[in-house]
């Protein structure tokens, strides 16, 4: 339960000089000023932020550290051996160290430390984000929420994301991705959460981890940094590998799901109209102005930490029925006289079977079509998974498949061996080119999915109908 805090200090210049073990020559005077989060974005660095020049495989941040500075950075973190390419003017305003990205990841745990509230660290393959976005949005109600931004959850984005805090939140809520073993160690123990999350297990970043089993044991890592008694973790209670880990974890476990073992549990569930969802939970009646099973384990993850942090559940319920999808995340579109479940922001295999299933509810008794992209990262299960992909589709009973991508052709093998006639299978090398096809292919009255990874932009094919 939340107990009254008291406002966290405000971030400074000394803070920041101080937490990085830096050598810099700032004038006691600026030591004092104000800081209003770093940025590692020169182009949108704003007046009183901290600019940090990281290094990447594509590029070197400290080209950018005086043009940051020119833009109203208050100093600019940089490497102690990259200090020689700047003005003696411009040194002045450096705070040097010895690696920019552990020193930004040392301010922010430091930062973090002088919070006494809640955090809430959420990770899994899929579903981070929108979780996210529903849990902040019920506790808004009663809290002051300090959150995730945008999407910026990785080793970089998460510290980010604290020090954007302002220093008068009740609670965080912070989304822990990972394409790496250790990665969400290392952000639970600069989050510290109070109360962990894990949505799924599935296929995400599979090329990287190696297995599914190692995927689990890297999102159970969110647990490392968690030492608050009172705290918990909340687990997807219809996750097989979720199920078996949770048998060995020392920390207090609530399932959430629609099985009998999950304490917050969902019945009834429906499709009430094309766009909205209704089920139950301990006899409260919940809507979401959104179709899609996929949405209800997000709203029971809220429905979980409403509870717990006091809010009625009438307001639970409205703050639920108001939330829309955001852009690209399975809004349904009526375009050239056809519905379209637009879901082009990211695709796995977990989210395909979602998606397939929503294509299905949402279509009743018509064959419903379907244009599907690669999806990204799967490393050598990639044919493997994508066939996959081609023969559910067919076994959902759809009337066209269009694949697009470089995998496109494992689609369509997987889809003519399940019974697919070859004419109804098409496929793509880019959106471009799917454009033209879907619009040969997609009639009006039909019910259509665009479901794929991002970086195959299937939202072009929407665009051009």
């Amino acid at each position: 339960m939340l107990s009254q805090s008291k406002q966290a200090p405000k971030l400074t210049l000394g803070n920041v000089v101080e937490w990085s073990n830096s050598k810099s020559v700032l004038p006691a005077s600026m030591l004092c000023k104000s800081v209003n989060g770093l940025n590692n974005d020169s182009r949108n660095t704003s007046c009183g932020e901290v600019f940090v020049a990281l290094t990447t495989e594509k590029d070197d941040g400290h080209r950018y550290a005086a043009d940051a500075i020119k833009r109203g950075a208050s100093a600019a973190i940089v490497s102690v051996k990259k200090t020689d390419m700047f003005t003696d003017s411009e040194k002045k305003r450096l705070i040097a160290v010895n690696d920019p990205l552990k020193a930004l990841q040392q301010i922010a745990s430091c930062y973090r430390k002088t919070f006494d509230i809640p955090f809430i660290g959420i990770t899994g393959s899929s579903g981070k984000t929108t979780s996210r976005s529903f849990i902040s949005h019920v506790l808004k109600h009663k809290l002051t929420v300090g959150e995730t931004s945008g999407n910026l959850n990785n080793h970089i984005g998460v510290p980010l994301s604290i020090l954007k805090f302002k220093g008068n939140e009740n609670v965080g809520v912070l989304e822990m991705g990972a394409n790496h073993a250790h990665e969400i160690h290392l952000l639970s123990t600069i989050v510290k959460p109070t109360i962990g999350i894990i949505t799924n297990i599935g296929y995400a970043h599979i090329g990287y981890f190696g297995s599914l089993s190692n995927i689990a044991r890297a999102k159970l890592e969110i647990a490392d940094g968690m030492n608050d008694k009172s705290g918990f973790i909340l687990l997807n209670g219809d996750d097989p590998l979720l199920v078996k880990n949770a048998r060995g974890m020392d920390k207090k476990i609530i399932f959430f799901g629609f099985s009998s073992r999950c304490r917050i549990r969902a019945v009834k569930e429906k499709l009430i109209s094309g766009n909205s969802m209704g089920f139950e939970v301990d006899g409260m009646q919940y809507r979401l102005e959104m179709p899609g099973r996929h949405f209800i384990y997000c709203a029971l993850a809220a429905i979980c930490l409403g509870e717990y942090f006091g809010i009625e559940r009438s307001l639970i319920a409205g703050a639920l029925s108001s939330i829309r999808p955001a852009s690209m995340r399975g809004t349904i579109e009526k375009k050239a006289g056809a519905t379209f479940i637009v879901d082009c922001y990211n695709a796995n295999p977990s989210s395909m079977k979602t998606a397939i299933r929503l294509l299905c509810d949402v279509a009743g008794k018509k064959k419903p079509v379907a244009i599907v992209g690669d999806m990204l990262e799967l490393g050598k299960f990639s044919k493997r998974l994508h066939k996959a992909l081609g023969r559910q589709l067919a076994a959902a009973g759809v009337r066209d498949i269009l694949a697009v991508g470089e995998f496109a052709s494992s689609v369509a093998e997987g889809a003519i061996e399940s019974g697919m006639k070859a004419k109804n299978v098409r496929t793509a090398k880019n959106s471009d080119e799917a454009a033209i096809s879907a619009k040969d292919m997609v009639n009006p009255g039909d019910i259509a999915l665009l479901k794929g990874s991002r970086g195959v932009h299937l939202e072009t094919v929407f665009e051009k109908f």
